[in-house]
C-alpha cells in the first residue's frame, strides 16, 4: 500500500534516536541552485502506486567519479554489494515538470530569464513525466515539506510544486518543496500517458533490481553526487 499516509507512519515505526551521471531513465536530479516546478502525478491517497518509498544502495564505481545504485527489496540478489555500500531511504513521486531552472548555462537551448532578485537565471523546458526521488532529510524535515502541499491542497495534484536544492555535499544540501501559485497545468494530450506509466516500485525494480560489479559503462551509473544526497 502507498501513499502519504502509509509512508508517514512507516517513519514513525521506523525511526530510531535523532543523531547530533548519465543514462538517467526518467529521473530528474537537482544540482545547487536548482528549482524543478511541476505539478505532481502522485495524488498521495492510500494505494496510489505513482508515490512510494524505496531503499537503494549506492556504489562508487572504480576508476570513475561514477556511482551505481542497486534497490534493496525482496527478490532482488544484494549479496555481492560491498558492506560498506551507501544505503540511503528515499521517497519518489512521478511529477509533470514544466520546466527546470538553472543557476548557470550548460546547454546552448536553455533560456536566459531574470530571477526575482534581478539575477540572470536559465530556464530547461521539460514539458514531459519524471520521476523526484530525495532522502527524508534530517528528521524527515525533506518529506514534512511534501506532506504539508499535501495538507494544504488535500491532494499533492492539485497545483504547481517547487522543489529547490541548495549546497553540494552530504552536510551541506537541504531540499525545498512548497507549493506555488502558479497555474500551470498538465496538457490535455498528455494527460492520456498518465495510466501507462509504471508504478514508482516497478520502475526502480526494472532500472536498479539487478547487481552487477560496477563498472564504468554500467547502465545504471550517475555523475557526481546526485544519488547520494
Amino acid at each position: 500500500m502507498s501513499g502519504i499516509s502509509r509512508i508517514s507512519k512507516g517513519r514513525e515505526t521506523n525511526r530510531g534516536p535523532a543523531s547530533n551521471s548519465e543514462d538517467r531513465g526518467k529521473e530528474v536530479w537537482l544540482k545547487d541552485g536548482d528549482q524543478i516546478f511541476a505539478t505532481s502525478v502522485a495524488t498521495g491517497e492510500d494505494n496510489d502506486a505513482n508515490l512510494d518509498d524505496l531503499y537503494l544502495y549506492t556504489i562508487p564505481v572504480a576508476g570513475s567519479n561514477n556511482w551505481t545504485n542497486v534497490l534493496k527489496t525482496e527478490g532482488v540478489d544484494t549479496s555481492g554489494v560491498p558492506e560498506d555500500a551507501y544505503l540511503s531511504h528515499k521517497f519518489a513521486l512521478w511529477v509533470y515538470v514544466y520546466n527546470i531552472v538553472h543557476t548557470s548555462k550548460k546547454v546552448d537551448d536553455w533560456l536566459e530569464i531574470e530571477g526575482p532578485s534581478g539575477k540572470k537565471m536559465y530556464r530547461e523546458d521539460v514539458n514531459d513525466f519524471r520521476i523526484v526521488s530525495l532522502g527524508f532529510g534530517m528528521r524527515d524535515a525533506t518529506w514534512n515539506q511534501l506532506v504539508d502541499c499535501y495538507s494544504d491542497w488535500g491532494s499533492l495534484n492539485k497545483g504547481v510544486i517547487r522543489f529547490k536544492r541548495t549546497g553540494t555535499g552530504k552536510y551541506d544540501t537541504s531540499y525545498q518543496i512548497v507549493a506555488t501559485p502558479k497555474t500551470d497545468e498538465i496538457p490535455e494530450d498528455k494527460q492520456k500517458e498518465i495510466k501507462d506509466l509504471p508504478a514508482i516500485k516497478s520502475y526502480f525494480l526494472e532500472r536498479y533490481g539487478k547487481f552487477n560489479e560496477p563498472n564504468v559503462e554500467n547502465e545504471n551509473s550517475a555523475s557526481d553526487d546526485d544519488e547520494l544526497f
